[in-house]
């Protein structure tokens, strides 16, 4: 009886949801607080034939601006706005009303500061509305959104200061042996602030700079890469971040051929939401190419080229971004939307792929080692295929084994200590 009634108050909720849906208008703007909750106010709102226009955080400038243009087009049929509060930061966007899909970013109510921000964006002067609405999406929620509007507004009290250059040379003046993470750490324990500034963006550079204290670089060098503008919360750019100060070590230009080695891009249109959030990574390396080009614009020097390439990234992200609802029919994260039978299929799917594949792996070394061993006597036959086998690749190849280098040697062991890191 309990999951009978749990499902019933899903069912109500769902209900619920759709009407609103049914009363969403043009010039509507609702606001989530993820990607998940975007892609499926997106799908539901496809269901009834409404295509929004899509805005997040992760998507490039050009392609926010590409959404906002049309959203802001009257001749265009995309007249309603789906987006996380990155729809506050500069965009002009004709919105009449606001719908908070959730009051709640990660569990926590969103601050008063952040919520007038949010809110502000409905009725801005010089837009298609001389007045603005402000609402939830849940009629429960209305109250709680008053009592956030209606706090008073706090004045701000400090203003952040991060450690420059020259402070942390001078400690590191004084300890020539200590590491640039422990300069960091001696600077925040024994730096003196009045009650009007904090220190800020200490922790951000920390995270950067123990990711690459192993490698030798000047103190100059190692405090711009660690004071970047790069998100290493992802394997790709975490690794990209590595290389490339591992790369500017060893006195090599870090060019874009080098580059696409690294990254190994799928310069195709993506078909999953995985393909699109891997297309925003190499957008963001990108990105921190051509800021550390500014800087050392010697040792990063295809500056023109990464920045065609990346602007050729930006447009499949919008395209991925225009056939949103396509990506998230054959998404194989599907199942997680809400289908639970699609996620069992796909995992049984994915199951018997990769013991078809297993099959095929193995008949085919069988039939290899067939052939490897015609002509070897039974009495040194295990020898004789090793050897063999591998004058046969060797002689395949053309070319002698050369010793990987330390660069390769010191990428493959951050590889791993990644993919470890992500396993647990």
């Amino acid at each position: 009886m309990k999951d009978s009634a749990n499902m019933t108050r899903f069912e109500k909720c769902l209900l619920l949801f759709l009407k609103l849906l049914l009363q969403i208008e043009n010039g509507d703007c609702i606001v989530c607080f993820s990607k998940k909750s975007i892609y499926y106010t997106t799908k539901k709102l496809d269901e009834y034939g409404i295509k929004p226009a899509v805005i997040y955080g992760d998507l490039p400038p050009s392609t926010k601006l590409g959404q906002a243009a049309k959203f802001n087009d009257p001749e265009d049929p995309c007249n309603v706005l789906v987006a996380t509060d990155a729809i506050g930061m500069g965009l002009n966007l004709n919105i009449r009303r606001i719908i908070f899909n959730s009051l709640a970013r990660q569990t926590e109510l969103i601050p008063n500061y952040q919520a007038l921000q949010i809110a502000g964006r409905a009725g801005r002067y010089g837009t298609a509305y001389a007045d603005g609405i402000a609402t939830t999406m849940r009629k429960e929620d209305i109250g709680t959104l008053k009592e956030i509007l209606a706090e008073p507004i706090q004045p701000i009290k400090a203003a952040g200061l991060a450690p420059t250059f020259d402070q942390i040379e001078t400690f590191s003046f004084h300890l020539p042996q200590a590491s640039f993470v422990r300069l960091l750490d001696m600077f925040m324990a024994v730096c003196s602030l009045s009650d009007h500034f904090f220190i800020c963006t200490v922790q951000e550079m920390r995270a950067l700079a123990e990711m690459i204290e192993p490698i030798n670089l000047p103190l100059k060098v190692r405090y711009t890469f660690c004071v970047s503008p790069l998100n290493i919360d992802h394997k790709l750019t975490a690794t990209a971040f590595v290389r490339m100060a591992r790369r500017f070590s060893t006195g090599s230009p870090l060019t874009y051929d080098w580059l696409e080695s690294v990254l190994q891009m799928n310069e195709s249109p993506p078909k999953t939401f995985e393909q699109l959030a891997e297309l925003e990574r190499y957008y963001e390396v990108m990105e921190e190419y051509l800021w550390l080009s500014l800087r050392f614009p010697d040792m990063l020097p295809d500056e023109e080229i990464v920045r065609l390439k990346s602007k050729e990234i930006d447009q499949l992200i919008e395209e991925g971004v225009e056939n949103l609802l396509l990506l998230m029919t054959d998404n194989p994260m599907q199942g997680k939307l809400g289908s639970i039978a699609a996620k069992e299929k796909q995992r049984r799917q994915t199951t018997k792929e990769m013991q078809e594949w297993e099959r095929v792996q193995q008949e085919d070394a069988e039939s290899r080692t067939k052939t490897l061993t015609n002509g070897i006597n039974s009495a040194s036959k295990r020898k004789g295929l090793r050897t063999l086998a591998t004058s046969a690749v060797e002689n395949s190849k053309g070319t002698e084994t050369e010793e990987p280098n330390e660069e390769a040697k010191e990428n493959e062991k951050f590889d791993a200590k990644i993919a470890g890191k992500k396993s647990e």
